[in-house]
Formats: C-alpha cells, sequence, structure tokens
C-alpha cells in the first residue's frame, strides 16, 4: 500500500507530540531522534528544518538526558547537521540553532573518540562542521556570529587541559585534551593545543579592536567567564587581554545616544566581569592588576558620563516641561517637616499620635498583628529614624497635648463683688457666712444695681438659622459618584487582603453578618447592597412607566434585565466580579457567597409577592440576575482552569456549593472536553454532579452521553466507565445499532458477490462459444 503523503499542518502536530512525549521521559529520545532524523534532511521544507535544528539542540542540551546515551546518538546525528549547514540554500536561523547544537555535541563526539579510535570517521565529519562554522565567524549575521563565539568557547574549553578529579575514574571527570593518551592514533595532542591556543586569540581580538562592538564584545566576555573559571591554564592571557582593553576609548569622539548605551554596556559588563574574579579568588597573581584597573575605569566613568557640576544624575529643567506644571519644582532646601493640624475635638489617642494624611495608613488596624511582629517592626524602624524628624514628631505630639489639656480647662469666671459706689471693692476681706433668717429679706446696696448693667455684656438677639440646601444631583452625577464610592470601597477591600491570614475566631451558626472589620464584612455588606438594597425598586419603577390607552386600558412596561444600565448594583456587581477574577483561585468563596446572595433575593422577592404561583419560584427561570452573572462569571473563569488537579477540585467546590445550576452551566462544563487536556476535568465535574447532586442528574448525564456521542476514542473511553454505570441502555442499543449495521452491510456484500460471480459465468461461457465457432457474446446476452 502506498503511503498517505502528510500535510505539513499534521507532520508538525505529529513532532510536537513527540516533543512532549521526550519531554516527559527522557528515555524515549534515541528513539525519537533516530525516527525524526529523515523528515529533517536538507531537502525538507523550510518549517520542518528549523523545527528539526531546534529539537537536535534542545536534546543534546537537555540535563536530563544522560551523557552516556548522548554519546552514542552523537555520532549518528554528525551527517545530518552537516548536510543542513553545507546546503545551497541557508536559512539564518536554521544556521543559528545547527550552530548551538554543534557547541552541545562537540565535546561528546571528543569524548567518544578518545574511548573509540575506530569511530575515527566521526572525527573527519566534526572537523568539517568545525571548520563550516568558522568560515561564518566573520561574514555572517549579527546572530550566527554570537552563536559562533560560543561554539568557539566551547572548542577551546575541550582542546584546553583540565583538572583531573579523579584519574581512577575518568567517566566522571570533565571532557578536556587531558584525558587524550600521547598515543592516541586519531587525536594529536599538539595540533589540538595548538588549534585552540589560535581559537582563543581569534575570540580575544574584538578587545584589540580600534572600534569594538559592544554586542561582540559583552557576547565574548560572557563566554570567557567559563574559561576563566575552569581553565586556569589560560586564565591569565584572558585577563591580561582584558585590562589592556578600554571599554571607554570611543568616548572621545562625539557620542551619539546608541553610542552612548553601547559605551556603557561594555563598561559594565567589563566590570562585573573583573569585580566576580577578584570575589572567587582574591589572592589571585592579578588580583593587584585587577583591582588597580577598576578604579582608573570608574574614575574614567564619573569623568566621561558625570555631568557638568559633577553631579551622576539628570539635571533638573530650568522651566516645567510644559510652562503650567507648578507642581515639581527643584528643592532649595531641606525645610521642617509640616505635620497635618489635630482634628476638631472630641480627638482621640489614635488621632493625636497621628502624623501622616496617608488614609489608608490610618485606617489600618495594627491591633491585628501580632505583638511579637510590631515588637520587631517597631525596632528595626527606629534603628534607622533621623534623630531630628523623630525629635519633631515627639514636639508635635507635645504640642497636641498641650493644646488638648488647655481646651479641657473650663473658662474661669471671675467673680466681681460688687460693693461700693463704684460697684468694684477692691479689698479681699474675709467676710464670714451669714445665713439670713426667713423674716428677713436680704439687704441689697442701690450702687450695686447701677453696677451690673455695666459689668455684663448686652444681649444680642440672634435670628434662626439654617444652612442652605445644595443643588439637587443629576442622574450622571449620582452614577459619577455611585462608582466613586464602590471603588473606595472595594480600594477598602484590597488592602485588607494583607491581613486575611490572621488567624481568628471561629464564630458558628450565630454570627452576626459584617460584624468584624475585615475582607469578609465589606463583601457582605457590598453583595447585599446589590442584591437586596434595590428589591421592591423595581416594581415601584414599573408602576411609574405604565401608561394609560385611549380606551382606558393601563399597559404596563414589561421589566427588562439590562446589567449595563449604570445603576448602583449592577455597578457593585461589575466590580465584584473583576475583584474576582484577579485573583479567582484564592477567591473562589467570595464568588460563591455573592451567587448564593443573588439566589436568595431574588427567591425572597419571588415569595413575597402575591400574584406570583409557589412552583414558579422553584424555576430558574424565574432568576434573571443569579443565571446572568453566574453565565459571565462562569465564561471568564473558563478560560482559567488549566488541566491542574487543583483546578479540577476548584471547579467541582464551585459546582457543588452554589445553590443552582442552571441547563446552560451544565453545557458549558461539558464543553470543556473539547479540549483533549481538559477531558478528565469536564467528566470528573459530571460525575461529581451526578452522584451528589440529585436535582441536576440527568442534565449532567445527557451531557456525559453527548461527550460520548461527539468526542474521540480518549473522551469516549472516559465517558463510557459513567455511562456504564448510570445509562447501561446507551450503550447497548449503540451495541445493537452497530451490529444491525454491519449485518445489513454484509449482506448487501453477498448480494453483490453472487451478482459479480453471474456475470463471470456468462462471460466465460460466451468466450467459450466464440472459440468453438458457437454464438457470440451479443447473442448469449
Amino acid at each position: 500500500m502506498a503511503q498517505i503523503a502528510l500535510s505539513l499542518t499534521e507532520q508538525m502536530t505529529q513532532l510536537e507530540g513527540a516533543r512532549k512525549l521526550v519531554l516527559g521521559d527522557s528515555h524515549h529520545y534515541p528513539q525519537i531522534v533516530i525516527g525524526i532524523l529523515p523528515i529533517i534532511s536538507s531537502n525538507a521544507r523550510l518549517e520542518l528544518r528549523r523545527w528539526g535544528a531546534e529539537f537536535l539542540a534542545e536534546s543534546f542540551a537537555n540535563p536530563t538526558f544522560p551523557v552516556a546515551q548522548k554519546e552514542d546518538l552523537s555520532t549518528k546525528v554528525l551527517i545530518h547537521i552537516r548536510d543542513l549547514l553545507e546546503a545551497p540554500s541557508q536559512d539564518t536561523g536554521v544556521v543559528k540553532i545547527l550552530v548551538q547544537a554543534a557547541a552541545s555535541i562537540y565535546g561528546l563526539v571528543f569524548r567518544r573518540v578518545i574511548s573509540s579510535p575506530h569511530e575515527g570517521w566521526a572525527w573527519d565529519i566534526m572537523t568539517a562542521i568545525k571548520s563550516n562554522i568558522l568560515k561564518r565567524m566573520d561574514s555572517a549575521p549579527t546572530g550566527v556570529r554570537l552563536c559562533c563565539i560560543k561554539f568557539i568557547q566551547r572548542v577551546v574549553h575541550v582542546q584546553t587541559p583540565g583538572v583531573i578529579a579523579d584519574p581512577r575514574r575518568p567517566e566522571q571527570n570533565e571532557t578536556s585534551i587531558a584525558l587524550v593518551p600521547r598515543n592516541h592514533s586519531v587525536l594529536h595532542l599538539p595540533s589540538l593545543e595548538a588549534e585552540a591556543s589560535g581559537l582563543l586569540d581569534r575570540l580575544l581580538d574584538v578587545f584589540h579592536d580600534h572600534v569594538s562592538n559592544a554586542v561582540f564584545v559583552d557576547a565574548s566576555l560572557n563566554c570567557l567567564s567559563i574559561l576563566v573559571r575552569s581553565r586556569p591554564a589560560v586564565a591569565n592571557k584572558i585577563i591580561s587581554s582584558i585590562i589592556n582593553f578600554n571599554p571607554l576609548k570611543q568616548a572621545n569622539s562625539p557620542m551619539t545616544p546608541s553610542m552612548r548605551v553601547a559605551v556603557k554596556s561594555m563598561e559594565r559588563t567589563t566590570r562585573a566581569f573583573l569585580k566576580n574574579i577578584n570575589k572567587s579568588n582574591p589572592n589571585g597573581p592579578l588580583a593587584g592588576k585587577i583591582d588597580a584597573y577598576l578604579i582608573r575605569l570608574q574614575q574614567s566613568r564619573s569623568a566621561v558620563f558625570a555631568a557638568p557640576d559633577g553631579s551622576l544624575k539628570r539635571p533638573a529643567p530650568a522651566e516645567p516641561n510644559d510652562g503650567l506644571d507648578n507642581a515639581k519644582r527643584a528643592r532649595l532646601a531641606a525645610g521642617p517637616t509640616k505635620f497635618p493640624p489635630l482634628p476638631p475635638p472630641p480627638n482621640t489617642f489614635s488621632q493625636l499620635f497621628t502624623l501622616t494624611e496617608d488614609t489608608a495608613l490610618s485606617q489600618f488596624d495594627v491591633t491585628m498583628l501580632p505583638a511579637e511582629l510590631v515588637t520587631a517592626i517597631t525596632s528595626a524602624i527606629l534603628s534607622h529614624v533621623d534623630a531630628t524628624s523623630l525629635g519633631g514628631a515627639i514636639n508635635a505630639v507635645k504640642a497636641r497635648y498641650a493644646y488638648l489639656q488647655k481646651m479641657a480647662q473650663p473658662t474661669p469666671v471671675p467673680e466681681v463683688p460688687l460693693a461700693g459706689p463704684s460697684g468694684i471693692d477692691d479689698e479681699d476681706d474675709y467676710e464670714p457666712e451669714y445665713q439670713p433668717s426667713d423674716s428677713e429679706s436680704p439687704h441689697v446696696d442701690p450702687s450695686t444695681t447701677m453696677a451690673s448693667p455695666d459689668l455684663l455684656a448686652p444681649e444680642i438677639d440672634l435670628g434662626t438659622f439654617e444652612l442652605p440646601k445644595p443643588p439637587p444631583l443629576s442622574e450622571a452625577q449620582v452614577a459619577i459618584l455611585g462608582n466613586q464610592t464602590v471603588e473606595r470601597v472595594f480600594t477598602i477591600i484590597t488592602t485588607s487582603d494583607t491581613a486575611a491570614s490572621v488567624s481568628r475566631q471561629k464564630l458558628g451558626f450565630n454570627r452576626l453578618a459584617a460584624s468584624t472589620n475585615d475582607r469578609d464584612a465589606w463583601i457582605t455588606m457590598m453583595t447585599r447592597l446589590a442584591t437586596r438594597a434595590p428589591a421592591g425598586l423595581e416594581d415601584l419603577v414599573d408602576s411609574l412607566s405604565q401608561s394609560e390607552t385611549e380606551d382606558g386600558t393601563v399597559l404596563k412596561a414589561e421589566p427588562l434585565l439590562d446589567p449595563e444600565k449604570p445603576t448602583l448594583s449592577n455597578s457593585i456587581r461589575r466590580t465584584l466580579l473583576n475583584y474576582i477574577l484577579e485573583d479567582w483561585r484564592s477567591r473562589l468563596s467570595i464568588a460563591i457567597s455573592w451567587l448564593s446572595e443573588e439566589w436568595y433575593a431574588e427567591k425572597i422577592q419571588l415569595r413575597s409577592k402575591s400574584h406570583v404561583q409557589t412552583a414558579a419560584s422553584s424555576d430558574d427561570q424565574s432568576l434573571p440576575n443569579y443565571r446572568y452573572w453566574l453565565r459571565t462569571l462562569f465564561e471568564a473563569l473558563r478560560i482559567y482552569l488549566s488541566p491542574e488537579a487543583r483546578d479540577s477540585r476548584l471547579l467541582i467546590r464551585f459546582l457543588s456549593e452554589i445553590p443552582s445550576i442552571p441547563s446552560e452551566i451544565l453545557e458549558m462544563v461539558a464543553s470543556l472536553a473539547e479540549d483533549p487536556e481538559r477531558v478528565s476535568m469536564a467528566v470528573m465535574a459530571l460525575q461529581y454532579l451526578i452522584m451528589m447532586r440529585l436535582p441536576v442528574r440527568e442534565g449532567a448525564l445527557d451531557c456525559v452521553e453527548a461527550i460520548w456521542r461527539q468526542g474521540d476514542e480518549g473522551p469516549k473511553k472516559i465517558a463510557g466507565k459513567i455511562l456504564t454505570k448510570w445509562r447501561p441502555d446507551v450503550l447497548s442499543n449503540t451495541g445493537q445499532q452497530t451490529k444491525r449495521e454491519s449485518i445489513e452491510g454484509g449482506e448487501d456484500l453477498k448480494e453483490e458477490v453472487k451478482k459479480s460471480e453471474d456475470a463471470a459465468n456468462i462471460y466465460k461461457a460466451s468466450e467459450a462459444a466464440t472459440n468453438d465457432g458457437g454464438p457470440s457474446t451479443d447473442d448469449v446476452k
């Protein structure tokens, strides 16, 4: 049978499936790599060659792939890599990835040839690949040249003597020329060492050029750091070349913005490179030279990039950017700290010691934090507080306390003795108490009656004062203020999330809703404002919207659900939905509480209406708000559901705790099975509803049956297990129908065979008669 040619999309799909297989289990790498080599040949399409190059580079760089298997496989892919590099039609992306793959394979082939000299052909192919890559070093695009730098670093690393950790176990030592025997038949030590020295000089030439390319300099420094750390034999040579390199030499010419960025990048990379060398080996032979170089580099950097006034910061503009902004001014001197005034009395201790205008910080309840945490935070803050600032804050609190003490004292009313002709007695003479008897009347000097009007202030007749009534607000202004209020409340809720981890006492069923000043209390208040507060207002609006026709018939407007209508309840609902979706996994309980409030509020409204039948109260169609917001929330959550076990548990919890599940929600759950990765999630959720929620059992079974009928082999197998227990007749009927179709097809086949046999017999008889001179075929017919 001829092999059916697959389309490019089908091939890419199969290749991605193979990649997922080996990423899950690295033992499949040898079979998969050998299997895809014919597909990614040099004559294949560009997409397949690009995917194959990426897969090869990824395979040999994967740390989970055993090194022994990598060595065996490296010699089998060399020919394909060479053919792809020498192909007439070259793609920059394919060449870059192939150079990276060659860098990963080079050490494996080198080690393989050391242990198996009879495989010298592999080293010849690797040498051809190395020559092809080195030819691209000077003329290839920038991306390919960067990969060539990495390949050269790998060649120098392998062909330079390394440290032998244990001579008795060479398989555990790193790959280097130190493992090669001197009498090796394929690898010649003098040639390899000379080649490594020449490639290292070629890698260091970038620091000797008159005009340095920042991209190649940074790439070379990043590669040389590995050689300095693992190859002490060439470390001093590399460090000496870098010390003689001046990354700021191009700063003498007029600098463009791009040149400025390039010079800064080279200087920063060079400084980090040398600092790490001294940090890892502070007693090295070149440590003193490195320190002196870093000091000179810092001085040169300050001279090149400093502002005219000596500051490294950007100078402040002489005037505002737009000529109108007066908010940003240059601060001339640090003036005294200004604290907000004390609020009008009565005052609390919190207001006395509050010296900030940050509302969120002022409303934070410190009592919710443990005492040990507060002590640790306070000690850490006090150790970093400026003494001048602390003294100013203490003086401000003292001034406030003195002011409150002064205001708390009653105003003294002077007791003016009225005596003498002037009405004022200047002498403080002691006079004993005198209580006149009932028969005696107090004697008042006539002069005192004349002094009282002079001392007392005249009475002023003040009329009744009333504040003017504010102007009425329009509907747009009311909507804006309502939205601002909702946003402020949810800002408080968001800041309260940080205190959710503090342990609280479980109050049980007898607790009062919103009795604690935490996130749950605010959420409860907002959900009830959205669901219960507007209860009955719709009927009032409907009654006001009634109209009377010419014959006296009253037409009542049908109440329509408009979630986009700018009402306060819809604004709260929309803000609550966005708040839940920001972190739906940790806020799923809030969504369940909100939907429960929606369901309960509408049930209570239906029960309070006398004209609504009892049966209608149990119908989900009479819950428009609950159905709409449940559908909206689940449509949003369906996007974020991943095939992880945690999300499966959260989905089952959500479906088990919401008060009612409409049919469209079951259809949405069943639609998750369209994604092959989420089939088990959808079937598990439906299975839980079948077992635990009897009212929706039939609907859930219908969804499982739909998955079984429309799905592939995987979904059909998972759904078939549930139908075997709950609806075995569906499977039996389907089996009988399949059997009946096969039998009918067999009978039709028998009839066709019989007809063909009769026709063959007639044809044979006619041929025989014709040969014997008998009747012709036309006569037989």
